[in-house]
């Protein structure tokens, strides 16, 4: 609580020293809300595929592969109005997908348990990977996640937006959300309904003009993506030599709204770094230590295009580069590649919105030298689904990201059905983009599968919505070979066995029923 305090007698000392004419706290900028979750998760890992000595061998109680908690998140977005031109906004969660219970084995009979020493208030679920190092953060003096010190209160973001005088421009400076278009890629994660996201230290400065009954925009900026684990000579320094931006908005284009933008980051490096182990490794070990990013090149473009009935949005991610691995360069194709396109349409009551789209990550195939995928996937807090993507295909990667090695399609609508109840429908199918050799055990079948899944939103009160979802992934071999393969891998590594592929059987339905209770703090407010 130490941090919170000092926060809080901060804000309430700048808050007295300025003239009280001047300043005002509110939340805003971004949303802060509650959001509690439950989650029934059954046979979406490769757990399901082995027999109960297998499991217990490598540490669980059984090969049922159920997976049920519960999580709170309560995240605050206070901005500090020092006047028309300077706010300093921030985002602070006080919980961050806190278990309930914690991570805690112990109830009776032990040094530390619950009745003896309460809850570890910091174990909390990251968001993506059911299973791994990167599934839970453990809280603080417990070693086990990627942080080994995580304290229910952080503070997200942290940043001065400052309009400059003379019509000179927009600048914002420090801790800050990235995003770009749809959020394939660039996502901050700030949406309710998400987890995880890219959120960076920069420098950025904007400036606008009309242009042909239009505005455009022009964006600068340099961020400091890691410091490393010094201030001298640090290894895992990583940083951009500049970026930019420029954007197009046209409000009345052809009867709609029409924005069309791009960005460029020419150089982003990063020195003397550590990977994790190949995937589908479950464990924190890493592959080398001299590995550099001796240079690497991303790019994006959006197109939007919106009316009252109907909008069309595309996004493109890419990049290459090289990358160096103990004196060996390793070249970045540039057909790492993401891309999504969408389609909405806004019948009216009762259909608020019936939409489609296709989306596309490229992959890497083992048996070549190039990295051809994999180094950008979808960012982990755009919305997809809430399994497939969501979780299943991230834990047998081993990468927090959401479509990874794959293409999908997937079609959904919202429906009111009462004043008070609304449901939305989605049907997903997806493929493996590389079905070569994708985790390095031969090659695995294109058909991913089918989710089906539909949420039942109630409004419970006037900024409180509870959701009922539910649903269920129908394997195809696609899904299955991941998964045989996965098992293959942690079965051998770690009983040095002698399994292959084709010992496992998964089963042909993951499912999943879930709960989730979101209080929009903003709207409390504004009364």
């Amino acid at each position: 609580m130490s941090k919170a305090r000092w926060l809080f007698f901060l804000l309430l000392a700048v808050c007295v020293a300025l003239p009280s004419y001047a300043v005002e706290l509110t939340l805003g900028g971004f949303p802060s809300y509650l959001r509690t979750r439950y989650r029934f998760i059954k046979d979406a890992t490769f757990i399901s595929s082995i027999s109960d000595d297998l499991a217990r061998d490598l540490g669980f109680s059984d090969a049922d592969d159920n997976i049920s908690f519960a999580d709170t998140r309560l995240r605050l977005t206070p901005q500090l109005v020092l006047s028309d031109s300077v706010t300093i906004r921030a985002q602070v969660d006080v919980f961050d997908n806190v278990i309930w219970g914690g991570a805690t084995s112990a109830l009776l009979g032990g040094r530390s348990t619950l009745v003896n020493s309460s809850i570890t208030t910091g174990d909390r679920f990251r968001g993506a990977l059911l299973i791994g190092t990167n599934a839970i953060d453990r809280g603080i003096g417990e070693s086990f996640g990627v942080d080994d010190n995580v304290q229910f209160f952080n503070v997200r973001m942290l940043h001065a937006d400052i309009v400059l005088p003379a019509n000179l421009g927009f600048v914002r400076i420090g801790r800050q959300p990235f995003d770009w278009g749809l959020g394939i890629l660039a996502n901050g994660g700030w949406d309710p309904l998400s987890d995880l996201g890219f959120v960076l230290d920069r420098f950025l400065y904007l400036k606008s003009w009309p242009l042909s009954g239009g505005t455009f925009t022009f964006v600068f900026v340099t961020d400091r993506f890691t410091q490393g684990n010094s201030v001298v000579t640090a290894n895992g320094d990583g940083w951009d030599g500049g970026a930019f931006a420029l954007i197009y908005n046209h409000p009345q284009a052809l009867g709609g709204n029409l924005t069309i933008g791009g960005y460029l980051f020419p150089y982003i490096h990063q020195d003397h770094f550590a990977v994790p182990c190949p995937n589908p490794d479950l464990s924190a070990c890493t592959r080398g230590v001299d590995l550099d990013l001796n240079r690497f090149t991303l790019y994006a473009g959006v197109i939007d295009y919106k009316t009252d009935l109907f909008r069309l949005v595309g996004e493109v991610q890419g990049g290459w580069g090289e990358l160096d691995i103990g004196g060996t360069e390793v070249d970045i194709d540039p057909s790492n590649l993401l891309f999504a396109v969408r389609g909405e349409v806004y019948p009216g009551f009762p259909v608020k919105l019936v939409a489609a789209e296709f989306g596309w990550a490229g992959g890497d195939d083992l048996n070549t030298p190039e990295l051809e995928g994999n180094v950008i996937v979808f960012n982990p807090a755009y919305n997809i689904d809430y399994l497939l993507f969501k979780h299943m295909i991230p834990t047998i990667y081993q990468i927090e990201g959401s479509v990874i090695n794959a293409f999908y399609a997937r079609a959904w609508a919202t429906v009111k059905l009462l004043d008070y109840l609304s449901f939305t429908p989605q049907v997903l199918v997806a493929w493996n983009q590389d079905n070569d050799n994708p985790l390095g055990f031969g090659p695995v079948d294109r058909y991913l599968g089918t989710e089906i899944e539909g949420t039942f939103t109630i409004n419970l009160l006037p900024g409180v919505n509870f959701d009922i979802i539910g649903g269920a992934v129908i394997n195809g071999d696609g899904v299955k070979d991941l998964l045989r393969q996965q098992a293959a891998a942690q079965v051998n590594n770690a009983l040095n066995a002698n399994f292959v592929p084709g010992d496992f059987d998964p089963e042909d339905v993951s499912w999943t029923a879930q709960g989730r209770l979101l209080v929009y703090i903003d709207q409390f407010l504004k009364k």
